[in-house]
């Protein structure tokens, strides 16, 4: 894998769907948005740009993040993220203050 810059993203592709969902609760439930579509062709123009790489999964992958899933009782797709944060060696950004926890831990382990 090419070096990315430092302000570049890293995540599973399942952040897609992610971030697709937080605007669509951010416009249908919490009614803070009137309209979720251009927070979401924004957050597309930045995957093309290059400025967030979205991975495909790997075997081995899913099942590091099942297994951390268990390990820590938390989703495995949360799961998902610290266990690619530690396969690439970075450190976790996220505001879940829970799995920034369990990621800063394992990755001193």
């Amino acid at each position: 894998m090419e070096l990315l810059e430092a302000d570049s993203v890293i995540a599973p592709d399942l952040a897609l769907y992610e971030v697709a969902n937080s605007i669509w609760k951010h416009q249908n439930l919490l009614r803070e948005i009137e309209d979720g579509l251009p927070y979401l062709a924004l957050f597309l123009a930045l995957i093309y740009s290059g400025a967030i790489t979205l991975l495909r999964p790997w075997n081995e992958f899913v099942r590091e993040s099942y297994l951390l899933a268990s390990e820590q009782r938390i989703p495995v797709y949360d799961a998902a993220f610290i266990a690619l944060s530690l396969e690439l060696g970075l450190a976790l950004k996220t505001f879940d203050e829970r799995l920034a926890k369990i990621a800063k831990n394992l990755s001193r382990g």
